[in-house]
């Protein structure tokens, strides 16, 4: 196994290599140089690189990682999937599999040059960095990336651009499609920019372009916060006060144990801290600014229930 400083490639005529132990760090992993390759992490292998882990990387052909139950992923930069120096040069494949988890510390480059096709039943984190799917740079489109986000899968992101202007984290021919009870997450209020990818058709839900739910959530409540109420107040400090030298803590106190002064810095360092909020995208209905013209049959039958419904005369 790769340690340090070195670069992992796995790309013997489509070999494939297993994992089921935590490995060493090492820096680099590329799969799919010149000829394909296949890396499966499975349950209780550890992957972890100081730098970037390319999936599908030149060469007119593919690689392909998968992350079984159990297996974890640690990125320390960035996600390529199907990256190559030629549009269209490359495939990549990412499947992260129910009870798998890959963490990415920046951005996810998917389809910047090449066909991705990555799908999420288990757990995506991404801590750094900002979605980046068909491109490279934001700006240009590259390849294509389709994401499957499926039933129990969580795809957690950092951030995205939003559809104004040049700079897009999905590009046109890209896509995100969320299945089942399959969630999208930002940290923050993004209900506009993520509303802005549905109604261009890039977020679809169970298949059908904008069908998918976008809202906010009370995310982690603020230490300090000793009434839960997603706020740190005068409030708190009464609950701090009545509850001095109990042995069972306070909420949100970060595990300081008897209550006491502890408590007291802390719901005084964190004065005024609200509750973080959440972004979730979920497959729904159909967004009305997309939907589909009726069938020109459709039409008719409208017109004739119309006239049947029309006024009509009484008998004297």
């Amino acid at each position: 196994m790769p340690t340090g400083t070195d670069e992992a490639r796995v790309n013997w005529g489509g070999s494939t290599v297993t994992l089921d132990f935590e490995a060493e760090t090492f820096n680099r992993l590329l799969i799919g140089v010149d000829e394909a390759g296949v890396v499966e992490v499975q349950d209780g292998g550890v992957l972890t690189t100081t730098q970037d882990v390319v999936v599908g990387n030149n060469g007119f052909t593919d690689g392909t990682m998968i992350v079984s139950s159990g297996g974890v992923v640690n990125v320390g930069r960035i996600s390529w999937v199907a990256r190559g120096p030629v549009v269209g040069d490359v495939l990549g494949f990412l499947t992260i599999e129910s009870g798998g988890v890959f963490n990415v510390a920046s951005h996810l480059w998917w389809g910047s040059t090449g066909i991705a096709e990555v799908s999420i039943s288990g757990t995506l984190n991404q801590t750094g960095g900002i979605l980046g799917l068909g491109s490279a740079d934001f700006n240009t489109v590259g390849g294509t990336a389709t994401v499957n986000v499926l039933s129990g899968g969580e795809m957690n992101l950092n951030n995205i651009f939003t559809t104004d202007g040049e700079t897009k984290s999905i590009q046109p021919g890209s896509k995100i499609d969320i299945h089942g009870t399959g969630r999208v997450t930002l940290p923050g209020d993004f209900v506009d920019a993520l509303g802005s990818y549905r109604d261009a058709g890039l977020l679809h839900g169970n298949g059908t372009p904008g069908a998918v739910t976008i809202e906010t959530e009370a995310g982690a409540l603020p230490d300090g916060d000793f009434n839960g109420d997603g706020l740190v107040d005068a409030a708190d400090y009464t609950v701090y006060r009545d509850n001095i030298g109990s042995v069972a803590g306070l909420p949100n106190d970060g595990g300081l144990g008897v209550v006491g002064d502890l408590h007291y810095d802390l719901w005084e360092a964190n004065y005024g801290a609200v509750a973080s909020v959440l972004t979730v995208v979920t497959a729904g209905l159909p967004s009305a600014s997309i939907s589909a013209a009726p069938e020109p049959t459709s039409l008719i039958l409208i017109g004739m229930l119309g006239v049947l419904a029309g006024p009509t005369l009484r008998r004297r």
